[in-house]
């Protein structure tokens, strides 16, 4: 989502340390954050130069399932099926496990980046 923010938006210093969840130590999103604004004109660059297109979302489904440890917690696991539109279009599947913490933490960053949309509409 940074890569992605700083290739296609004009995101300044500020705007990228305000992307990080808290949990994120200051030092890694300082280190991010100058990694991110050193490469961010050569991604834009190959970006055109590609004509890449990010996939879009077209299904998603979950279900929860035991993870294979001593422990036995519950985790969900997504299955997200792509669309790449580019010239000859194509699918894929992607498929991860999360735990109740890191759901938790994915759907903070989630419901932030709905928010900051229905701001700006």
């Amino acid at each position: 989502m940074l890569m992605r923010k700083c290739v296609y938006e004009n995101i300044s210093k500020d705007d990228i340390q305000k992307l990080f969840p808290s949990e994120v130590l200051p030092e890694l999103q300082r280190l991010l954050t100058l990694l991110l604004q050193k490469f961010q004109r050569e991604w834009r660059a190959d970006v055109h130069m590609d004509k890449v297109s990010l996939p879009r979302l077209k299904t998603m489904t979950w279900n929860l399932a035991t993870q294979d440890s001593e422990v036995r917690e519950p985790v969900a696991v997504i299955n997200l099926k792509l669309q790449n539109d580019m010239q000859c279009p194509q699918e894929s599947d992607l498929s991860f496990q999360l735990a109740k913490e890191t759901l938790d933490t994915m759907l903070k960053s989630v419901y932030s980046i709905r928010d900051q949309l229905s701001n700006m509409v």
